[in-house]
């Protein structure tokens, strides 16, 4: 059963119950008031009936006996009074026993009448003591009762007519009111079918307005996470394929080597180069793996255990380990004072530094200068060197992606400094930013206040 159909079942229900508890107190006060005028009319009979005895009972000084009181009421023809002297019916033109008429006249509202049933009629009993026996008088109240039944049918038909009406008004109104929730039904079953950029019409200051915002919003939500997720694949994907392709080229030249030193006789000199290239691209496999295992471990690890590190510490310890390299190349290395610290983990944070000043001095000519120094809090590491074409920018921290791939392999870079740098970086929830002109230069600021 549908929710509109359900909640119009259940007002028509409730606006029954009402109607009828509204009209059973109305009947209630019509039904006192019948009675009330009936009894009146009733106890005002009997007492026409006792001044008319009175009256006729003085020309009678001793009394009214049996005989007398029957010649008064046959010459009325009064057929709805019942005289009785103890257990003597003097006079009795109903069918009712003395016992039902003494019962009834005995358990009357307020002693003042009492009802009973008799051939199909609904009598109202009046009770007086007269001098010598008891009068009763019946008062026909049948059709004032047949009125409150009926009055009491029509207020039952009237509540069942006033519910079907209102079911049938609210299904309308439902149906109107609850189209906005088949729209979200429709769009969550988009949602689920892929149609991940399906949004609702939200155009409602209410309740179901406000669950259509709700539900575009968790529709953007899932739009985004499918993206990333979308994305994340063909990153993983590309990654892969970047990886294949750095270990084919050194694994292909080692192969060859090693099948020309198994076949082919070869000089000293032509042996040793050919194993000096095999420990070379064995080297730089072995650092390729270390920077993927590096790569791996940050992107699962939860807890990376930060303590407070010296700023000064980190930039003493990252020239110090990049110095060696700067010295083959020719370049040197420039380390500015530094006073504070940040919270994090000393080596890898001093390892992101390293892949930097390595990047800067990669790029630089010999006899150049790689800076490193702290301007308002941040940390920068600029160059002279060649730079880096502006649409290159925003790929550089890509895994395996290199702006000169033969200049990197041929010093020994495989792709994979800056992309861990960047996770470094992210995962300590720094910001880093490249800028850079071609032939001027790089300068790179890690936001540690971002």
């Amino acid at each position: 059963m549908k929710l509109r159909t359900r909640i119009a079942l259940l007002g028509g229900v409730l606006i029954f119950l009402a109607t009828l508890l509204c009209g059973a107190a109305f009947f209630r006060l019509y039904r006192r008031q019948v009675v009330e005028n009936a009894a009146a009319e009733g106890a005002g009979g009997l007492f026409s009936v006792q001044v008319e005895l009175d009256r006729y009972a003085q020309a009678f000084p001793r009394g009214l006996d049996r005989e007398q009181v029957g010649f008064f009421f046959k010459s009325r023809r009064e057929d709805y009074c019942v005289a009785l002297a103890g257990d003597a019916v003097w006079y009795n033109q109903t069918s009712l026993s003395p016992e039902r008429l003494r019962r009834a006249a005995a358990g009357g509202e307020a002693g003042d009448w009492g009802l009973l049933d008799q051939d199909g009629r609904r009598l109202m009993v009046f009770h007086a003591q007269m001098r010598t026996f008891d009068l009763y008088r019946l008062y026909d109240v049948t059709e004032a009762y047949g009125a409150l039944q009926r009055l009491a049918l029509a207020a039952v038909g009237i509540s069942l007519l006033a519910a079907a009406v209102l079911v049938l008004v609210l299904v309308l109104a439902l149906r109107r009111e609850l189209r906005p929730l088949t729209a979200l039904s429709q769009g969550a079953r988009a949602i689920a079918a892929g149609a991940y950029d399906r949004r609702v019409d939200a155009r409602r200051r209410d309740e179901i307005g406000a669950l259509g915002e709700d539900f575009n919003r968790m529709a953007e939500a899932v739009e985004r996470h499918i993206r990333a997720v979308e994305e994340s694949d063909e990153k993983k994907t590309l990654f892969m394929g970047g990886l294949t392709h750095e270990l084919k080229t050194p694994l292909t030249a080692i192969s060859g080597y090693a099948q020309t030193l198994r076949r082919v006789k070869l000089s000293p000199e032509d042996t040793d180069a050919a194993l000096r290239y095999i420990e070379e691209e064995s080297g730089r496999l072995d650092r390729l793996a270390k920077k993927m295992m590096r790569l791996l471990e940050l992107d699962r690890a939860e807890d990376l255990g930060f303590e407070e590190v010296p700023v000064g510490e980190l930039f003493a310890a990252a020239a110090r380990t990049a110095g060696s390299f700067a010295d083959a190349c020719g370049v040197s290395v420039q380390v500015g004072t530094a006073s504070g610290s940040v919270r994090g983990d000393r080596d890898l944070l001093s390892e992101a530094l390293v892949n930097l000043l390595v990047n800067g001095i990669r790029a630089s000519e010999p006899g150049s200068t790689v800076r490193l120094y702290a301007q308002n809090g941040d940390w920068v590491v600029e160059d002279r060197g060649r730079g880096i074409p502006e649409q290159e920018i925003p790929r550089i921290t890509e895994p395996f992606y290199m702006v000169d791939k033969s200049r990197s392999r041929k010093n020994g870079g495989a792709g994979l400094g800056l992309a861990l740098t960047a996770l470094i970086l992210r995962r300590h929830g720094f910001g880093l930013q490249f800028q850079s002109r071609v032939g001027e230069g790089t300068r790179v600021t890690v936001f540690t206040n971002p």
